[in-house]
């Protein structure tokens, strides 16, 4: 009896002995095992990585802050970085006459001056400060490149949901638990156990909605369960796994305009990230032509500065020799003192004129919106101060020692616009109503996503998987009863299981589908609405452009025979007094004052002509094909090769298409043509007119008052000068 015990206890020393030793080994080489998947991942990730794994490391293991603090160091302590552009002469003010009246003078023409305003265009800048109170507001050269690569809302954003993912994870733990029921743990007590799980998969979305996967999992288990075939196992599957929507969230259409698992109300796919996109080129060729718009006023301003100035001076200069006349005279008895203290009186009010022309108040001038889309003629400031305004707006240096001279006159044709074909160009170039067009077509289409949401989820899912088991991961010798390799099982194709079923989820009423189908049905209609008013806004600006250039065409003949008229007066008055022949001194002077309001309500007229030709082509969509200039968009490539992405509209067109002057002379077009590139170029042409030109009543007596001025006109008058 006592043999058969020491018999039994022996076998269960062995037994347990043998349950002990199988653990430690399979621990040992559990842990191996681990350790050489944690270095193979980590090779794998440097060499994913690649030159920058070192950095990459750095910053986001090794906490390396360097960068961020030399950041945050310039914040606390800032030091704007002064740019060598923003550097400027002094200015040249009217207590330095001999440096104004040295100064040199650039003539320069329209066209040159959109040349160099479209070369220096990195920001399109505008009137009043915006760049500093506002800077947010201020668009570039780069708007459309920032739109395209915004990682939100661009194209590229919405087309990155059907990427390709790939997914790699590594898993390892280590089991030692106590059973109070051996039963539980295959027959022993204490369950001993390290477990390695390594997944990697490949996903993709289409274009349709459908979710494909490509799965691999390996299992690594090793423990001291007595009925296990071997101390140490893998088990290793290969799955394919497929969802397709049937109904909501599926198609086609659905997805490139909601973009794959979106929400009711919430859409960002490829179709609206694209309108989105053409939207914002819409907004910048908007800011291209306001900013050739003001450039264009600020020209045609400092144009009547240089005539008002020419005028002024002029006026002073009589003023001052009827002074210094009538002055002699007066000291001889001939004339009263009050006849003096009258020519004097007039003589500096000139003069403060002419200082006033040279210098001018500060003021923001002939601007886009003021009175009109394309701005109605201030012509408030002096020559300097319209001068620097301009410089400012080109990009130039505010202050270089010279003078800018505009070198064209105002047209002097009768322009005549066919209103029928006018109004056609209005609202088929105009930008606003091509970007509310594009708005109009996204609520279109966020209609037809809002509908789907009133279908239910159903979804069909399948999923096929080939299964391997064995001693090893990867080893030679397989047999059909113990296989030695969980990879050699696997690819023999014995074990293959398969999956299908479907998916359906309806909520009850649709509450959250029908608010957005009758959300998206008012934005439609609000659009819609906005868009037969901006019509309407476009054509009765477009009425009010053409009635302006009719009025200033007009104005131009009756302030010319005024000139003329006013001319002649005086002219008469001084051969009266150069014969000596006794005249009123007030009649003469306030002949004086006619010529010289007559000189430059004349020349106003002319400007204001120039201006509102322009306002015409500005309110019909071919401001800038009337200077010549196109923009070149820039198309996203990727778009461009899935077919995504429309062709882009034609941004300009040639202003003179219809464009018809009194003796009806058609004037052909020509259509931009587009490139990749994102920058805007400029050429410009200049065209002759054949139509009746501004012409006086009679002929004038001085042609050459029509010319510009090409003395300096910030000279003094020659003669003696009273001083304070």
């Amino acid at each position: 009896m006592s043999h058969h015990c020491h018999q039994t206890a022996e076998l269960r020393e062995r037994t347990l002995a043998r349950n002990v030793v199988w653990p430690r080994r399979t621990v040992r080489r559990a842990r191996c095992v681990a350790w050489l998947a944690v270095a193979n991942s980590l090779l794998l990730l440097v060499a994913a990585c690649g030159c920058r794994s070192g950095e990459t490391w750095r910053e986001t293991v090794g906490n390396d802050t360097s960068c961020i603090d030399n950041i945050v160091c310039k914040v606390e302590h800032p030091v704007a970085e002064v740019h060598p552009v923003a550097w400027s002469d002094a200015p040249v003010t009217l207590r330095q006459r001999a440096d104004l009246e040295a100064i040199e003078y650039r003539d320069m023409s329209l066209d040159e001056i959109l040349q160099i305003a479209l070369q220096n265009s990195d920001v399109l800048r505008e009137l009043g400060g915006t760049v500093l109170s506002n800077p947010a507001a201020i668009r570039s050269r780069l708007t459309g490149k920032l739109a395209l690569s915004d990682p939100r809302f661009s194209p590229e954003a919405a087309l990155s949901a059907f990427d390709a993912q790939l997914k790699a994870a590594a898993f390892f733990s280590n089991n030692d638990q106590l059973y109070n029921n051996p039963f539980f743990a295959g027959g022993i007590n204490r369950f001993q156990q390290d477990l390695a799980e390594y997944e990697l998969e490949l996903g993709k979305i289409t274009a349709t909605g459908s979710k494909f996967a490509l799965r691999s999992i390996s299992l690594y288990d090793a423990n001291n369960a007595p009925g296990n075939t071997f101390p140490s196992a893998w088990n290793t599957y290969v799955e394919g796994e497929v969802r397709k929507p049937l109904l909501q969230g599926g198609g086609l259409q659905f997805n490139q305009i909601a973009g794959p698992g979106s929400r009711p109300g919430v859409y960002n796919g490829v179709m609206l990230a694209k309108v989105s996109a053409d939207m914002t080129q819409t907004d910048f060729e908007t800011s291209v032509r306001d900013y050739v718009n003001d450039v264009t006023n600020a020209y045609w301003d400092l144009y009547f500065a240089y005539r008002d100035l020419d005028a002024r001076s002029r006026a002073m200069k009589l003023s001052l020799e009827a002074w210094n006349r009538i002055k002699a005279r007066a000291e001889s008895d001939l004339e009263s003192g009050a006849a003096e203290a009258l020519a004097r009186e007039q003589y500096y009010r000139f003069k403060a004129d002419v200082d006033e022309a040279i210098t001018g108040r500060i003021s923001r001038g002939t601007r886009t919106g003021s009175g009109s889309t394309g701005g109605t003629l201030e012509a408030s400031g002096g020559v300097q101060t319209t001068e620097r305004r301009l410089r400012l707006l080109i990009g130039m240096q505010i202050s270089d020692g010279q003078m800018i001279r505009p070198s064209d006159e105002p047209l002097e044709a009768d322009i005549v616009f066919d209103w029928d074909i006018v109004q056609q160009d209005a609202l088929k170039l105009r930008p606003e109503l091509r970007k509310q067009q594009m708005l109009v077509r996204r609520r279109e289409m966020e209609l037809l996503a809002a509908r789907n949401f009133l279908n239910p989820r159903l979804d069909a899912v399948g999923r096929y998987r080939f299964r391997g088991f064995g001693d090893d991961l990867l080893k030679q010798g397989n047999s059909s009863s113990v296989p030695a390799s969980s990879i050699g099982n696997m690819l023999d194709g014995d074990q293959q299981e398969w999956f299908v079923g479907f998916e359906y989820e309806v909520p009850i009423g649709y509450r959250k589908g029908h608010l957005a189908v009758s959300n998206a049905e008012l934005y439609l209609t609000r659009e819609k609405i906005v868009q037969r008013e901006q019509q309407r806004e476009v054509i009765h600006n477009l009425t009010n452009a053409i009635a302006d250039a009719s009025r200033a065409y007009e104005a131009c003949q009756n302030s010319l025979n005024r000139y003329l008229a006013a001319k002649e007066v005086l002219a008469a008055y001084e051969a009266q007094d150069d014969e000596d022949i006794d005249i009123e001194v007030d009649h003469l002077l306030d002949a004086q004052r006619r010529t010289v309001e007559a000189e430059l309500r004349y020349f106003r007229a002319r400007t204001e002509y120039a201006v509102a030709l322009k306002n015409v082509h500005l309110e019909k969509g071919s401001l800038l094909s009337y200077h010549n200039l196109f923009i070149f968009e820039h198309q996203s490539r990727v778009a461009a090769d899935t077919g995504v992405i429309a062709e882009t509209v034609a941004t300009a067109y040639d202003g003179n298409k219809r464009e018809t002057t009194s003796d009806s002379a058609d004037v052909t077009a020509s259509v931009g043509d587009q490139s990749t590139t994102a920058a805007t170029t400029a050429t410009v042409s200049e065209s002759h007119s054949t139509a009746p030109r501004i012409a006086p009543a009679v002929e004038p007596i001085d042609a050459g008052t029509a010319k510009p001025a090409t003395s300096n006109p910030f000279a003094q008058a020659d003669g003696p000068v009273p001083t304070f």
